[in-house]
């Protein structure tokens, strides 16, 4: 069995975060470890509160599942709180942990915060470099190459500053305008992954559903080329079949692969 230890947030909707990251791990045929760092209070329309977990207990949560076996990969969203990132970060040193996948979470998509005021410098100076891939969007790829990302040009040029840190970097382009293109940079060569726009409100989860695929087909021995085209496409049809849930936006099929 191939294990990915997911460290991230929960969604109460079930869209997004711990609930779409278990989902995409078993439609995988992979199992998926958990450390809880925040539970949210949210739905289709918003995030309402958070409330984060203690950064001591997030690290008795890994400790705890790396005492037992050590995961094929690691994926990392949400973290919300400074000391929750530093803790991350010391347990990322101490353990050396295999395809360490990073989804930088800021903001939800209808504006609340995900990360506190501060804690933004602190995943940039401490969490960053030891990621070895980190799979932005335009505006959290904004934030981290403090540089506007609006085109492919731009993406390029934010995905070499934001490499200069460290790890791999996969800007996805679902929020541009006309055909979506992921952008990806491994220190050496360019690679676009293109797809035509699909006509749907219904993406809530489309970050965290791409970063967990991508750290699946990592652990299962793909290329960081190949995993990033797979998790592209098993992202894209997620969205194709996503549904209406509640009267905002609704979440993406993270578990499409159980049709198969």
């Amino acid at each position: 069995m191939i294990y990915i230890l997911d460290i991230a947030g929960s969604d109460s909707s079930g869209g997004a975060g711990i609930q779409a990251d278990i989902k995409t791990v078993a439609s995988l045929q992979t199992h998926c470890l958990i450390a809880v760092t925040a539970v949210t209070a949210q739905n289709s329309l918003g995030v309402n509160s958070v409330h984060k977990v203690p950064a001591r207990h997030i690290s008795r949560q890994i400790e705890t599942i790396l005492d037992d076996l050590i995961p094929d990969a690691v994926k990392i969203g949400m973290l919300y709180s400074a000391a929750a990132v530093k803790q991350v970060a010391g347990l990322l040193r101490k353990h050396r942990l295999p395809h360490v996948v990073m989804d930088p979470v800021f903001r939800a998509s209808t504006g609340m915060r995900l990360l506190e005021p501060g804690a933004g410098s602190v995943l940039k100076e401490e969490l960053l470099p030891l990621a070895h891939v980190v799979t932005p969007n335009l505006d959290e790829a904004q934030i981290l190459a403090g540089r506007k990302v609006r085109d492919i040009k731009e993406m390029v040029e934010a995905a070499k500053v934001i490499k200069a840190i460290g790890p791999d970097v996969v800007i996805t382009g679902g929020h541009m305008e006309g055909e979506c293109v992921d952008i990806l940079y491994d220190g050496k060569n360019i690679h676009q992954f293109r797809g035509s726009r699909i006509d749907t409100r219904n993406t809530h989860g489309s970050g965290c559903v791409f970063s967990t695929a991508l750290a699946v087909f990592l652990a299962k021995g793909k290329s960081l080329v190949k995993a990033t085209n797979l998790a592209h496409d098993y992202t894209r049809r997620a969205i194709m079949d996503g549904y209406a849930c509640g009267r905002g936006a609704g979440p993406v099929n993270s578990g499409w692969g159980f049709k198969k």
